[in-house]
């Protein structure tokens, strides 16, 4: 074919889009530049150059920083000699990178232009930097601003390491699913929305100083071969072209953005004579009739796409590429030019205007103004909580529910579910990321198969559990667990799919799938992907995601269903405007209080906006360490935390109701306080504690048999038969408890246990609660913090509801919030190694006790009482909390009125700092105060004896919670209050908020 000919069928090609051409504009990265000043250094720099340092500062090096050594020779050679235009660093480490940036512009005359080929940020050549998703992962996300966001931090990281460029995105529309090269380097499919994203990537990185790079014109993504091993060919017409390949690259143009890569590909449409568009002056042609007039690089042209038995610079020049990437044999590049000139096959004056060019674009870049970076906390610098934060973000709004049949997702009235989840193909089988985090909002049977077992086996387990949901977690693309899936879904009801593959990797369960009435596509097998997968199946995280292209026989690109978060989710502090910093601080404080013996056990939970930022776990469940770490799965003695969670849990459902009115009187619910001083205490009164009611009783008094011991029962100092130390003196060694009120075996009237091998029932609950009945009231009604309050509220809810306390809130409260780990009587629900060991009672019980409530009323009134007998975890807590933020609902469901939540939450007492059943900060005076200084004083609260805290912060949207076992060994814990870790780790809290 002769060149003339060649000519006009370029010419025909590009004929078929001047519908496309507009006039050129100067690209938006010289937006804001000097125009006057950037001519006159690029005049100073130009005029200094030799003919040969001209072309070859055109031309960008390809370095391997690994060797330091061998490095900084090829520098010397390729820049100190040769004075090479750019430098692009294969991978290494980040300090290796930025150590031998700063080497090469310490060695070259002209400031060098640093690229990066960071498809998916700097991480894809430097180890330590964030690891962001891959784009198909993002092609994914419908908020466009949040991969702005994505562009923007790349630009940041690329800066902070002396990066100008980077080679990026990739905006090839892959609708080739068997594509060897591109694939998941791809958004997707759908050209617009590959079009929409890359241009939001690419103004986030030029926007912050980083020039954008769309590759691989004029389009990749259909290719069945790769171009690093040979020329791919492209056999789609002009028209096809326009619609799809071409369509993001019009569009990236059109948005003033700066750089572009031609690939080695053969496209007949576009020249006929199997020329690489890289190489072929048609592909210029069509980049100026596309409004183009960025800085134009080749792909490698090492690349065996690329190969040619002329000179490859010359020809590249020829075509019109602005910048030569990667070129074999260097020195004799630029001496191949040169004679080219010389010859007249190339025109000197292309050759200066390009290297005026390349000036240009260095000098917008602010290469110009390039200072030594340091690499003393370079890993740090880049690698920042706001960086992983984003990564999060990404790989959350990623998250794509493909179909969703009778709305089974997000997972709703979780106390009627009975929820399986399988794991398949993951290495941690049912200690997978996924299982935790589901474990966190409801009860499961964690299952895993791992190819080797019997599938049969595990299907008749799931058929015959009964289960409303057995979600099915594929982490492999091994076609066992397609076989594995398909059967199961086949055979067993209420099958859900959670799928950690790519798309196209997922194509191959398609015959499983469609037996899944719900499936998730979380697109990658990593512990982020894991955890928002989990968020979003329950609801922890809002689900908006689309397929990014189509999974054969499954669902076609761009279907997804959208739902909001209906419950708690779980990210980086920095998410919620708080910094990281406070983890660290979080830990150093709880490292010392378990140095000190303040607490052997510890869990601090922070949420804000609805998200768990802190949940961590400390030391042991008692000091011996005999027994298991803290965990998720520990259990606290809340003791009178019980009191704002447990019984007014309780009476603000009743409230609620309707059942009662704060002003109504106490004796309207317990008819023996009817005519008594007490009857007429409204439950106002009780619940802000001004009822004139003492503290407590003394239960040894009531408990131990008079007849069993002489003298008192309790001195202050050790004397006669008073040798047993207690927390308040010395016992009576001789004293015995009530036969009538405590058993050493359960049996009729004896039915719940106080402690191991001890008993009560009916008769200890009856003498008790008569006891407070008769007890005589202080003479004024000032504020009196007192556990009798409460526990005539509960007596009070329970004549309201006509059941008792404990299954009423496990019923109403507890159990639809999902608070699975939180109950009255723990030994009854779970196993004694995750509960927390409190005091060692050497006198009322005479044993360690773990999983017995502390508080002696509450022991012997069953294990259930107003004012203590909760036991649960910080996480459970937090739901309950989050409901109340959340003004009555949560997980879908109404739980209480907005004028409810709104009453018992901001009501205070006059005489007091006391809230309606909460405590609050004393504001007045902060070193009698609870709180922190810093915490405002719309705060509620609570604390409690066994070292137990929690506030709720309607004004910053938040909650605190802080469980330890202070009275472990002994309630005579100095130590807990000299640490003062519970309020030191809340002034933290509000010392790091920053939004």
């Amino acid at each position: 074919m002769t060149r003339i000919f060649r000519y006009l069928i370029a010419s025909l090609c590009v004929m078929q889009i001047t519908v496309l051409a507009q006039a050129k504009t100067m690209p938006g990265i010289f937006n804001g530049v000097d125009r006057t000043a950037m001519n006159a250094w690029v005049d100073s720099v130009f005029n200094t150059m030799s003919q040969r340092e001209k072309v070859s500062q055109i031309m960008i090096v390809t370095l391997n920083p690994a060797d330091q050594k061998e490095v900084k020779k090829q520098i010397d050679h390729f820049f100190g000699k040769y004075h090479a235009g750019g430098l692009l660093l294969s991978e290494g480490t980040t300090e290796e990178h930025v150590a031998t940036i700063n080497y090469a512009q310490s060695k070259s005359r002209v400031p060098l232009m640093i690229t990066l080929d960071g498809e998916w940020g700097p991480s894809m050549r430097m180890a330590e930097a964030p690891k962001f998703p891959r784009n198909m992962i993002m092609g994914a996300i419908t908020d466009e601003r949040l991969i702005y966001e994505y562009g923007a931090e790349t630009a940041r990281e690329c800066r902070a390491t002396g990066i100008h460029v980077n080679f990026a995105p990739v905006v090839d529309v892959n609708d080739n699913p068997k594509n060897p090269v591109i694939g998941t380097r791809s958004f997707g499919e759908d050209p617009d929305r590959v079009a929409s994203l890359s241009i939001a990537y690419s103004k986030g990185l030029e926007d912050n100083g980083v020039l954008s790079t769309a590759k691989h014109f004029p389009g990749h993504g259909s290719t069945s071969s790769d171009s690093h091993k040979t020329l791919p060919t492209v056999k789609k017409s002009m028209s096809e072209l326009l619609t799809c390949e071409l369509l993001p690259f019009r569009r990236f143009f059109d948005a003033g953005l700066s750089g572009v890569m031609v690939a080695h590909l053969s496209i007949p449409a576009i020249d006929q004579s199997g020329t690489p568009m890289s190489l072929s002056p048609s592909t210029h042609q069509l980049l100026e009739k596309m409004g183009s007039d960025g800085l134009v690089f080749t792909d490698a042209l090492t690349m065996a796409g690329a190969q040619t038995k002329e000179s490859t610079a010359v020809k590249a020049l020829l075509a019109g590429d602005d910048v030569l990437l990667g070129l074999p044999s260097f020195e004799k590049q630029i001496d191949d030019v040169i004679e080219a000139v010389n010859d007249g096959v190339l025109e000197w004056s292309l050759i200066e205007e390009k290297c005026r060019k390349m000036l240009r674009f260095k000098y917008a870049l602010g290469a110009t103004e390039y200072k030594e970076i340091s690499t003393q906390g370079i890993v740090e610098r880049v690698n920042t909580p706001y960086a992983q934060s984003l990564i999060r973000r990404l790989v959350a709004a990623s998250m794509t529910v493909v179909k969703n049949a009778h709305k089974a997702w997000p997972v709703m009235h979780l106390d009627k579910a009975k929820i399986a989840v399988v794991t398949m193909g993951s290495a941690d089988g049912t200690n997978s990321t996924f299982q935790d985090r589901c474990a966190d909002y409801a009860s499961i049977d964690r299952y895993a198969y791992d190819g080797s077992g019997s599938v049969e086996q595990l299907q008749q387990k799931l058929h015959d559990g009964g289960y409303s949901m057995v979600i099915v977690a594929v982490h492999s693309k091994n076609a066992a667990y397609a076989s594995a899936l398909s059967q199961i879904a086949s055979a067993v009801k209420n099958v859900k799919a959670v799928m950690f593959v790519n798309p196209y990797q997922a194509a191959q369960f398609a015959s499983g799938l469609r037996h899944c009435g719900s499936m998730l596509m979380a697109y990658g097998d990593n512990e982020i992907a894991q955890d928002y997968a989990a968020q979003a199946v329950f609801g922890g995280i809002g689900v908006s995601g689309r397929l990014p292209v189509t999974i054969a026989g499954v669902a076609k690109a761009g279907e997804g269903v959208s739902y909001d978060a209906i419950r708690l989710g779980y990210t980086m502090p920095e998410e919620v405007g708080v910094d990281s910093k406070l983890l660290a601080q979080v830990d150093s404080i709880a490292a010392v209080g378990i140095k000190k013996k303040a607490f052997s056990a510890l869990q601090v939970l922070v949420a804000r906006h609805g998200k768990v930022i802190c949940n961590r776990n400390y030391g042991y469940t008692d000091n011996s360490k005999t027994h298991h770490a803290v965990d998720d799965e520990t259990i606290f003695d809340l003791a009178s935390l019980t009191k704002a969670t447990g019984t007014l849990a309780g009476l603000m459902k009743c409230y609620d109701e309707g059942k009662f009115e704060l002003d109504d009187k106490i004796s309207k619910f317990i008819k023996p306080l009817d005519g008594t001083d007490k009857g007429d205490l409204t439950i106002k009164e009780l619940l802000f504690h001004e009822t004139g009611m003492p503290a407590s009783l003394g239960m040894y008094s009531i408990m131990f048999d008079k007849k069993t011991y002489n003298g008192p029962i309790l001195r202050r100092r050790r004397r006669g038969n008073n040798t047993i130390r207690t927390y308040n003196g010395f016992g009576n060694r001789t004293a015995r408890l009530r036969t009538d009120l405590v058993s050493k075996k359960t049996g009729e009237g004896f039915e719940h246990e106080a402690a191991k091998g001890m008993f009560v029932g009916k008769a200890a609950h009856d003498t008790i609660m008569q006891r407070i009945y008769d007890i005589k009231l202080y003479a004024n009604k000032r504020f009196r913090y007192s556990c009798l309050n409460f526990s005539l509220l509960l007596e009070a809810e329970e004549e309201m509801t006509g059941k008792s306390h404990d299954e009423f809130v496990k019923k109403n409260v507890f159990a639809p919030l999902g608070a699975y780990r939180t109950g009255y009587r723990p030994t009854e629900w779970t196993d004694a190694e995750n509960i927390v060991a409190t005091e060692n009672d050497p006198f009322l019980r005479r044993q360690q006790l773990k999983g017995y409530v502390h508080d002696e009323m509450a022991a012997m009134l069953g294990g259930v009482s107003g004012n203590a007998g909760l036991f649960g975890d910080a996480n459970d807590l937090a739901k309950l909390m989050q409901m109340w933020l959340n003004r009555g609902v949560y997980g879908g469901q109404r739980f209480l009125k907005e004028e409810t939540v709104d009453l018992f939450l901001t009501t205070k007492s006059e005489n007091s700092r006391r809230g309606l059943g909460f405590d609050k900060p004393n504001v007045k005076n902060v070193a009698k105060s609870y709180c922190s200084a810093s915490t405002p004083a719309e705060v509620v609260g609570h604390t409690g004896y066994t070292g137990t805290a929690f506030w709720v912060d309607p004004k910053n949207d938040m909650i605190y919670i802080f469980l330890s076992n202070r009275v472990y060994p002994t309630r005579n814990n100095k130590a807990f209050t000299k640490v003062a870790a519970r309020s030191h780790i809340q002034e933290a809290i509000y010392q790091n908020i920053f939004e």
